[in-house]
Order: structure tokens, then C-alpha cells, then sequence
């Protein structure tokens, strides 16, 4: 695998919400997407398997979003990895790395209109040391103490890809 190639891409569907404070899937012009609101910091969670073609380096992420209202402030995010690795992994526990930053930034002057946000995420403890071949899961939260953006923000898709 080539530096810069999608690893994985997950989408709204595919989310497994926690117990509580999870975005709610939603729907703008029949497009599935994740709404997370503007105060209290909504979670989902995606679980996949690492390529076994993935080389080792760190992944970038892609955040493709919008806002249900918004025209003016900025919208971030944080994500963190939990490995789910063989035999080591008490699946009655969470035990995701710290929380990565994905840099609010100032989002489009009309509702609608798709912001696609990133961070690059290095391997090793940030990653929570996933490998090539490894079940993992990925938590997007919007980062409600970091952004301004009134009401809803909508997910629309996560990208992976090798750094």
C-alpha cells in the first residue's frame, strides 16, 4: 500500500452508538448523516480491521461534514482509536488512546455546504498501537468546548488513509 491510499471509509449507517449521548442518524436531501449537537458533545463509534496490506505509518482522517444551520463559526472534532487486539482486549471495558484533535475550522457561508476537516493521527500510542490485520474501533466526537458553529453538524463520512 502506497502512502496517501484509503485504508477504510465508514459512513452514517455504520455507526455503533454508545449507551448515551450518541449522534442520531438523520437524513438531509435522502443523504444518511450523523447529526451532533452544538452543547453537549455527541459520540459515534466505528469498528473495522485494519488492511493487513496497511504499511505502519500513522493515518490521516477525514471528517466529511456539514451544518444543519450554521453560516458562521468554526466546527472540530475529536477522535481516539481502541485497539481490539487478540486475547489482550477485555471487550467489557473501553480502553480508547487519548483523544486527538481535529482543528476547528470556520465553516462554509451557506447550510449545506460540505466541510472536510483532517488530523493526522502517528502510529504507536495515539493509534493505540493498532496493526495491520487488527480489529479496532474509531470514536468521533465533536468538540463542543473548541467550536462555535450553532446546531446541528452532520457527518457524512470518515476516511482513512495511510499517512
Amino acid at each position: 500500500m502506497a502512502s496517501g491510499d484509503t485504508l477504510l471509509a465508514f459512513f452514517p449507517p455504520d455507526n455503533e452508538p454508545p449507551a448515551s449521548n450518541y449522534a442520531t442518524l438523520d437524513t438531509r436531501n435522502n443523504h444518511p448523516v450523523l447529526d451532533f449537537d452544538a452543547v453537549t458533545a455527541e459520540t459515534a463509534l466505528f469498528t473495522g480491521i485494519l488492511p493487513r496490506n496497511y504499511a505502519g505509518g500513522g493515518i490521516t482522517v477525514y471528517i466529511h461534514a456539514a451544518l444543519s444551520g450554521a453560516i458562521a463559526g468554526t466546527l472540530g472534532w475529536l477522535m481516539a482509536f481502541e485497539r481490539l487486539s487478540d486475547m489482550t482486549m477485555d471487550m467489557d471495558a473501553d480502553s480508547f488512546a487519548a483523544d486527538q484533535a481535529v482543528t476547528a475550522a470556520t465553516v462554509p457561508g451557506t447550510s449545506g455546504v460540505i466541510l472536510v476537516l483532517s488530523a493526522a493521527v502517528s502510529n504507536g500510542a495515539n493509534m493505540d498501537s493498532i496493526a495491520a490485520g487488527e480489529a479496532f474501533r474509531l470514536r468521533i466526537k465533536r468538540d463542543v468546548a473548541n467550536d462555535t458553529a450553532a446546531g446541528d453538524a452532520e457527518l457524512i463520512a470518515v476516511e482513512l488513509k495511510e499517512t
